[in-house]
């Protein structure tokens, strides 16, 4: 029923899914946390330190084994959703979940379903698309023409996933996120999407909830070269203070940060790198740690971040970094060559020297954002079934 199988023979799998999917993604650095001297050029126009147009992450979703979606099997089952979708009489977004819940079955295979159309709570028996115990998938947009509108993914004990080149947004059902990912998952790639809502949603600001929130002792995560704007409450990085159930080991490169009001991300107890990120137009403030989080804040662009108030709680001002409301305990950050543009910065300084254990290169963040504002969102990869 509109399905494709065929079998991959893997040689040196090992490397196949570490080393040597960093190649010719990325150049080797002896010291992550070093900052360009003055004299450091920016990038050739088209030519940047993270290929955008890479078929692999890079960063902590690159780390142990590697994130290789549906190709990831020992066979690979790929679908067309719309064939799929009419073939079986199901709406696309019960096509989807349906496609999903058959494949918990399958441990060594790949699963690759190419959405070509508009998915939504139309049709859908759940409140959101489970991708639930599974392993090897990917989830891919074609073209322009993959969107979820109002209806997310929640991502739960699942290893190996692929989310790329997909627009998702207005999505108040079930959790109300438009990606969780959740329960001890690992090895994700979110990449090249589209996500958003409304930014000033009155009078309930909490009508929608995350655009990408992560949970609950998931790790090697990498989030990159997206499009995240227009919504209230954007990124979390730990649902509580406990430290039990932290996530960890994440990475967010090459995404545009637009138009939105906090949590940008929050962060408990996790190591994060954020790397080549633009951030711009954030009413209230960006980078929250907390919890004794660890925060490699490097080669980012910084303009119109932040209220300039002082945060009632921590007494930090509302800015591009620093720890803001309610967690009783701060968390920390390494600040590495950012730029900050009419944004409250000059209390800024570095309060830990964490650094990554992956070998990178970073752009200067001048030629972050003008790679950013080529490369990143939806439209920009070639993906065809």
């Amino acid at each position: 029923m509109s399905r494709t199988t065929r079998t991959v023979t893997r040689a040196g799998v090992a490397v196949a899914g570490g080393i040597a999917l960093l190649a010719g993604t990325l150049t080797a650095v002896s010291q992550a946390s070093t900052a360009p001297t003055a004299d450091t050029p920016s990038a050739a126009p088209g030519t940047f330190a993270a290929d955008p147009f890479a078929d692999a992450p890079i960063g902590y979703a690159a780390e142990a084994g590697g994130t290789t979606g549906g190709e990831g099997g020992d066979t690979v089952d790929t679908y067309v959703l719309s064939e799929y979708a009419d073939e079986s009489g199901l709406s696309p977004s019960e096509a989807l979940y349906q496609l999903l819940k058959a494949h918990q079955k399958s441990e060594s295979d790949g699963l690759i379903v190419y959405v070509d159309l508009t998915l939504s709570q139309d049709g859908l028996k759940e409140s959101k698309i489970d991708i639930k115990d599974v392993e090897n998938v990917s989830i891919l947009g074609v073209g322009d023409a993959g969107e979820l509108d109002g209806v997310g993914f929640k991502v739960t004990r699942t290893q190996n996933l692929i989310i790329r080149n997909l627009t998702i947004h207005h999505v108040s059902d079930g959790e109300g996120d438009a990606i969780e990912v959740t329960d001890n998952s690992s090895h994700v790639w979110i990449d090249h999407n589209d996500l958003f809502s409304e930014r000033d949603n009155e009078p309930d600001k909490d009508y929608y909830d995350g655009l990408v929130d992560i949970k609950r002792n998931s790790e090697y995560i990498t989030v990159s070269w997206n499009t995240i704007h227009d919504h209230w409450k954007t990124s979390l990085v730990g649902h509580n203070d406990s430290a039990d159930q932290a996530p960890d080991k994440i990475t967010y490169h090459n995404n545009a940060f637009t138009s939105l009001n906090s949590r940008v991300p929050l962060i408990r107890h996790a190591d994060v790198h954020m790397l080549n990120n633009v951030f711009t137009d954030i009413n209230g403030s960006a980078i929250n740690a907390r919890m004794g989080a660890r925060v490699l804040v490097e080669g980012n662009w910084f303009e119109n971040v932040g209220s300039g108030e002082v945060d009632s709680h921590a007494g930090y001002i509302e800015g591009p970094v620093g720890w803001f409301y309610g967690s009783s305990e701060t968390g920390y950050w390494n600040l590495v060559d950012n730029t900050f543009i009419d944004s409250p910065h000059e209390h800024l300084e570095s309060t830990t020297d964490f650094t990554v254990p992956y070998s990178y290169q970073a752009d200067t963040p001048a030629a972050a954002k003008e790679a950013v504002e080529q490369y990143a969102g939806t439209g920009v990869i070639d993906v065809t079934p």
